[in-house]
């Protein structure tokens, strides 16, 4: 299965390149091994100071991955297979920079149905 990956970018000197890629997994594979597969590709950009927080998301949010994390914290099934979050045969995922907030805070919000900081329809321009 082709997943298309992409990244927000954290600074103007990230955007010399664009972010998004595809990969291609198969559609049994478990969400939490996707984003394994990711980190260890060091698909997130690394920040100074060590403090960087992303939401991952696809029709809605999945995970806060944090630069200071061991491992991210899901807030869907991390054995759930990727191909169930296809949309007309294709798994679009999406990392949300959060810059440096507090990723338990951002998690905490996201796992209560918050919106952390405004996260929603103003910050992706579709909902989630």
């Amino acid at each position: 299965m082709i997943i298309n990956v992409d990244r927000g970018s954290v600074a103007a000197g990230d955007d010399a390149l664009p972010h998004a890629q595809t990969i291609e997994l198969s559609p049994e594979t478990a969400l939490a091994d996707v984003v394994a597969h990711l980190r260890d590709r060091h698909f997130l950009a690394v920040i100074a100071g060590g403090k960087a927080t992303w939401i991952l998301v696809a029709d809605r949010p999945l995970a806060v991955v944090a630069q200071q994390w061991e491992q991210p914290r899901f807030l869907v099934d991390p054995s759930r297979p990727i191909g169930s979050f296809a949309v007309e045969g294709r798994v679009a995922l999406m990392f949300r920079y959060w810059k440096q907030h507090d990723p338990d805070h951002v998690f905490e919000e996201l796992a209560a149905g918050g919106c952390p900081y405004g996260f929603g329809q103003a910050a992706t321009g579709r909902g989630w």
